[in-house]
């Protein structure tokens, strides 16, 4: 079972009246929920470890978890107003400005909530929670102990507005690196963490932490990837992009699922899976983030959706 453990936020995503009025559409999201609903409706067992309120928003959330099969029996309640984010779609990358009134995503402690449920494999995360505190010391002390006995898979996906010490930010995040299976980055993050560091060079500092597989995505330059011996460049998509919020995430559902089928997402396992089942990996998460980003509203995948879209787009879908 694949474990994700972080935020659960409504983007509120812009839009405009007919009379040329702005106005804000919810929809379901946060970095960690994302994951665990992508991966259910992909067939893959998947749990969610996090707080969600007894609100609408947090029933809401609750009942498309359950609807894809994620298993919930680590899931705590509580009357907490769930998290907001408005997005900023002007630039280049989605910008977020949350607002968390209850302060789950800054105070959730993994360890006084539960602890992982029987039959974990994998612990996910990442995100806005590892900037904020005391909650991003707390999942950073859950996930290192956590990786005495299950694979940390680690998704950098910088939110800057959560930033406040990017030095002491930046230290979290080489900490998890050094305990971590999987450790992925969109060149966006490492820009605003180190702007004259190419990815390459993260991918070497990585693997020298020990990650067993170390991803940069790097938009219209495609995908970089190394495990092992060996170093891959996927090409990127090609797409008529409607929507990039929620690519990352999608990007990771799809590289999760195709390694848990492939029995390939324990360290040991990772540190010799052969380049052919690297590139499918890379280009199944592609696949997945191709769909999201063809709709609007961050709609993650059934495997049925999968099967249609490769119809629909057939030799077209990578460049």
């Amino acid at each position: 079972m694949i474990v994700t453990c972080g935020e659960a936020v409504v983007d509120f995503l812009p839009e405009t009246d007919p009379d040329g009025h702005p106005l804000f559409r919810p929809v379901l999201g946060g970095s960690l929920y994302n994951v665990a609903l992508g991966l259910g409706r992909l067939g893959v067992p998947a749990s969610y470890f996090w707080e969600l309120s007894t609100d609408p928003f947090g029933t809401w959330f609750a009942r498309e978890l359950e609807a894809a099969g994620v298993h919930l029996g680590a899931l705590v309640r509580g009357t907490r107003p769930t998290p907001l984010a408005f997005v900023d779609l002007s630039g280049p990358e989605p910008h977020f400005q949350i607002v968390d009134a209850g302060a789950i995503m800054s105070s959730f402690d993994p360890a006084v909530a539960g602890s992982l449920p029987e039959g974990a494999r994998v612990l996910h995360t990442g995100s806005a929670i590892l900037a904020l505190e005391p909650g991003g010391a707390a999942i950073e002390a859950f996930a290192r102990a956590a990786s005495e006995g299950v694979a940390i898979s680690l998704d950098f996906n910088v939110r800057p507005p959560s930033v406040s010490d990017r030095e002491a930010y930046r230290a979290r995040l080489d900490r998890l690196v050094n305990v971590a299976t999987i450790v992925k980055a969109s060149a966006a993050d490492l820009a605003f963490l180190e702007p004259d560091t190419p990815p390459e060079a993260f991918l070497d500092r990585w693997q020298a932490a020990g990650v067993s597989l170390a991803i940069v995505t790097m938009a219209e330059r495609g995908v970089l990837a190394a495990a092992g011996d060996h170093r891959v460049r996927h090409p990127a998509v090609k797409l008529d992009l409607r929507d990039p919020v929620g690519a990352g995430d999608a990007f990771t559902t799809g590289m999760l699922a195709r390694l848990w089928e492939l029995d390939r997402l324990a360290r040991q396992t990772l540190a010799t899976i052969g380049e052919d089942e690297l590139s499918a990996a890379l280009g199944h998460a592609q696949e997945v983030a191709a769909y999201v980003c063809r709709r609007p509203g961050a709609v993650f995948p059934w495997k049925a959706d999968l099967a249609a879209e490769r119809r629909r787009v057939g030799s077209a879908l990578i460049a």
